[in-house]
């Protein structure tokens, strides 16, 4: 196996199911032309630098460096790297998203909770007309994650 660039597809499975047993999820897997490896991985809780540098082992000992020349960094997502599991979503209950749906419409609001299936965002309608106070009520909508390309925290 020489030449061929390591995919990352490989290396999710080489990892994920051990990073499972260990309570990660294994958020994304990235390879980047200059051969560098990223690997985003996460807890409900976050993660410390002592988990991403078992993870770095764990990756280390499943890809053999004499076979293949890498660079490896481990992270958890940053905030500005989309949602792409419904454990983040569940994890940033409270704070507010951005979502693309597939049917190209973008949706703003709170996330009021999340199951494995869909996303439930508290939508704030707009005032329409400034000068008169009306009661405005958040309103729950469901969003299923099939239905979504992208979804951003806002920050």
């Amino acid at each position: 196996m020489s030449g061929g660039m390591i995919k990352a597809e490989h290396i999710r499975g080489l990892i994920e199911k051990d990073l499972r047993e260990r309570n990660f999820f294994l958020v994304d897997v990235q390879v980047k032309p200059s051969g560098k490896i990223f690997v985003y991985a996460d807890t409900l809780n976050g993660i410390t630098l002592d988990e991403c540098v078992a993870i770095s082992r764990l990756v280390e000992s499943k890809i053999d460096r004499n076979v293949e020349d890498y660079e490896l960094e481990v992270s958890s997502p940053g905030l500005d790297n989309p949602l792409r599991l419904p454990f983040q979503y569940q994890k940033n209950t409270g704070r507010m998203l951005r979502i693309v749906k597939t049917d190209g419409n973008t949706q703003e609001g709170k996330i009021k909770e999340a199951d494995d299936e869909k996303v439930i965002l508290e939508i704030t309608p707009h005032q329409k007309q400034p000068g008169r106070k009306k009661e405005t009520k958040a309103e729950p909508i469901e969003i299923y994650y099939a239905d979504i390309i992208k979804a951003k925290l806002l920050i």
